[in-house]
């Protein structure tokens, strides 16, 4: 039976069990007829076998039949989840060399090129979607997710063999020299703004799954207060630049500011006249430093060296490139301003890409707004670089310094710096980038341009390994006492581990003081049912759960107190189970129910369900149908945003999850496999299957849903249940409209301290004040619920986009 050719954005794709299979199906011809993969991550998931080849549908490729067979047999031979080829491109007279470079951990970026001809590993597919939610449907963005999560699972394998020729029509505008090369400013570009914010977020979830993603830096440098000459230095590294110099000193002269500035020019041992330039320019302007190194080895980082460490650089120091120019007289005085305000280490402008006679060329205005304060810092190691004009505090400069090469000197310190500090952003055009034929960006060729790539990547890696680092040193736990860890759970032992928390829950009520009063407290909690038409509910007097129910969980309160989660900052007597290695079960130490855990991830990383959902799944399966275990989003109920930890508590506890068989049957939704509506005043979706993977995607799609109505990234409000029976799974999901009702923020006695989070949604609403517990009233309740839950016209443009 031939192979089916399917097509995929604009690759034609092959599963095929080897090379010969492949040839068979004639994948090169260009009358391949293909069917469009819809779906993109269940076609991945299905592929459990031999290899999938891609192939650029764009371009016409020769390939021999034992190239292709080399290519396999490589794949076989490495094992690589990924094998690629350098190739040569034709146009019928010209035969140019395409090499491709090698792949490495900080290659995330998006235009990462595998030449049009690859070949993936089926089985190491399958593996990387086993355990992650499913790809975007969009073929660019789920073959760039897909690749990310790919490279978890094994090598990218480049074969510096020139394996198949691609044939380019010629045509007066064709260059082979830039075939199949891709545009420099994609991400910067605001035509593509929205796929590169889904580029960006794809990136983020890689950069967590690896543990690199870092959360934005408070850290300042020291305020402005030391004593010096200048307040400021115009930063200029030149070599043999006669043409182009004279201009750019002009431009620094021509600031006005309200500080004391110098113009610090290093030159490089230039020969074509530059020096004779300088030092006229020097005699006439005595704030005009000459400086020319003793060393005739640097390169452009190396020059920034020798000026930042001179006794007269100024308290900031701004770059200006020796072929542009400032665009105002006000830049250097707003670079300032920026510094000074944060304070920040690095401030970064927007330039305009012009010719040598300052006429705008495409695409015009660089600003990098796809920089974020939140996020910035992650997506820079995504794209290729940041901006200018660059200014930046010399002391804290001086402390990083440049690498000493004369390509990619800025990006290598601006990754270093925004690991550790804030960076401000001015996205007005405040400098000119000039294009012309000698400066050192004007059309590269493939070697340069793969060195370059290349150099970046290897920055990219450095810079992840060292954000690695930094992530597992903040998030290593305290050094561990014999008595903290109660049990570890692997999955292999004889007890269950439902035998194992009440063995826990007995022993801590011995051991620590502290949990017993509460369980004693607990046991004298009052309690009383309101009747609320079609259900009923549990009022809880608990004046032990103040705290979390008034808890601040904005950013600034929760990066101000120590995480009460982490190993350091736990109560004195705790002890955990140790479940599979990187979570602990903890008894919570204000329990609303007797064995009310909390399990919380060892790492401090934030709250993220659509992450953490095999997890969930997990501890449900392993904790069995005894236990209910649940998720409070950060926007709604979670009184540690900041730490990745889920709640487990005992499966008869909760009145609304005791009537879901109930259901009324109208609220089935197909697209959901599941029900969603309303029901008992609140927006509720109830997802069953025997299969977590189905599950997973149900409940991702009602996130993207959520996503979309509400016009946000960020994690939608809900509270999640997981119930594990004999072979099926349960998700309960509670949609919220808002955490707290109004109510609560009211003053005096209108104020109602309830703070609904999953089990207050699942009818056990907590009171810890004893007035609020007497005059709950059950329209007050039911006024609670659909308050805090999407509104009905809302709820359907959720459903109708899941």
């Amino acid at each position: 039976m031939k192979p089916s050719i399917y097509s995929f954005g604009g690759y034609r794709l092959l599963p095929a069990a080897d090379a010969r299979h492949a040839a068979d199906a004639r994948p090169f011809a260009p009358d391949a007829a293909a069917r469009k993969i819809a779906r993109p991550g269940p076609f991945f998931k299905k592929a459990r076998s031999g290899f999938l080849l891609f192939i650029d549908a764009t371009v016409e490729i020769s390939c021999a039949p034992a190239a292709l067979a080399r290519l396999f047999a490589v794949a076989a031979d490495t094992g690589a989840a990924l094998v690629y080829s350098d190739y040569r491109a034709s146009d019928g007279r010209q035969l140019a060399n395409r090499p491709l470079i090698d792949y490495s951990e900080g290659a995330i970026r998006d235009d990462f090129s595998f030449g049009p001809l690859f070949l993936l590993s089926a089985a190491a597919v399958a593996e990387a979607l086993g355990r992650s939610k499913a790809l975007p449907r969009d073929p660019d963005l789920a073959f760039y997710d897909l690749r990310l999560k790919l490279s978890q699972e094994g090598a990218f394998f480049h074969l510096p063999e020139f394996l198949y020729t691609v044939l380019v029509p010629r045509t007066p505008a064709t260059k082979l020299r830039s075939v199949l090369t891709e545009p420099q400013f994609d991400y910067a570009a605001k035509a593509g703004a929205a796929r590169q914010k889904k580029l960006e977020k794809i990136a983020t979830k890689h950069l967590k799954r690896i543990g690199a993603w870092l959360p934005p830096s408070e850290k300042r440098p020291l305020s402005d207060s030391a004593e010096t000459q200048w307040k400021a230095s115009v930063v200029i590294p030149v070599l043999n630049r006669r043409k182009t110099i004279a201009d750019a000193v002009k431009s620094a002269l021509a600031q006005e500011t309200d500080f004391p500035f110098n113009i610090l020019v290093v030159d490089n041992h230039s020969t074509d006249g530059t020096t004779e330039i300088l030092k006229k320019f020097a005699a006439r302007h005595p704030h005009v430093h000459h400086l020319i190194p003793s060393r005739r080895d640097l390169g452009i980082g190396g020059c920034w060296n020798e000026a930042i460490a001179s006794a007269a650089c100024g308290r900031y120091a701004v770059q200006l490139d020796s072929d542009d120019l400032y665009s105002s007289p006000q830049t250097l005085q707003k670079m300032v301003n920026l510094l000074r305000r944060g304070p920040y280490a690095m401030a970064v402008g927007a330039y305009t890409l012009v010719d040598e006679k300052l006429r705008p060329l495409p695409p015009g205005l660089i600003d990098h707004r796809e920089w974020t304060r939140k996020n910035g810092h992650n997506n820079l190691l995504r794209v290729n670089g940041m901006g200018a004009p660059r200014a930046f505090d010399t002391t804290v400069l001086r402390a990083v310094g440049f690498p000493n090469v004369s390509y990619g000197e800025d990006y290598a310190v601006a990754l270093r710096l925004s690991r550790d500090y804030a960076v401000g952003r001015i996205y007005e055009s405040l400098y000119w980038c000039r294009r012309w034929k000698d400066n050192t960006d004007a059309d590269l060729s493939v070697d340069k341009k793969n060195r370059n790539d290349f150099y970046k990547d290897r920055l990219r890696t450095i810079e992840i390994k060292a954000r690695q680092h930094l992530c597992r040193k903040r998030s290593r736990p305290a050094p561990a006492k014999p008595d903290q860890i109660f049990a570890d759970f692997r999955g292999k032992e004889r007890a269950s581990l439902s035998d194992l928390c009440v063995e826990l829950f007995a022993a801590q009520k011995k051991s620590w003081p502290d949990f017993a009063a509460a369980c004693r407290d607990l046991a004298a909690v009052r309690t009383r049912t309101l009747s609320c038409g079609d259900y009923d509910v549990t009022l809880q007097y608990n004046p032990a759960r103040a705290v979390s129910g008034g808890a601040a969980v904005d950013p600034e309160s929760i990066r101000k107190r120590p995480c009460f989660l982490c190993a350091a900052n736990r109560p004195a007597g705790q002890s955990a189970i140790l479940h599979r290695g990187d979570y602990l079960i903890l008894c919570n130490p204000t329990p609303i129910f007797d064995r009310h855990f909390t399990v919380a991830s060892i790492a401090h990383t934030p709250q993220d369900i659509a992450s953490s959902l095999g997890r969930l799944f997990l501890i449900a399966a392993d904790a069995g149908p005894e236990y209910t275990v649940f998720y409070n989003g950060p926007a709604c109920g979670a009184s540690a945003p900041d730490h990745l930890h889920f709640q487990m508590i005992p499966a008869p506890a909760l009145p609304f999850l005791r009537r879901l068989a109930d259901l009324p049957p109208a609220l089935f939704v197909p697209a959901l496999g599941g029900a969603a509506g309303f029901y008992c005043d609140r927006a509720v979706a109830v997802l069953e299957s025997e299969k977590p993977d189905v599950l997973k995607d149900a409940f991702l799609r009602l996130v993207k849903a959520l996503q979309t109505v509400s016009g946000t990234a960020h994690e939608p409000p809900v509270n999640v249940f997981c119930q594990a029976g004999p072979n099926r799974f349960r998700l309960t999901v509670f949609l919220r409209g808002k955490h707290r009702p109004d109510a609560y923020f009211a003053a005096g006695k209108k104020r109602l301290f309830v703070s609904p989070g999953a089990i207050d949604m699942a009818g056990v609403i907590i009171t810890p004040r004893p007035a609020d517990f007497e005059r709950l009233t059950a329209d007050a309740v039911r006024d609670i619920y659909r308050e805090v839950s999407p509104d009905e016209k809302t709820l359907q443009r959720i459903l109708a986009h899941a």
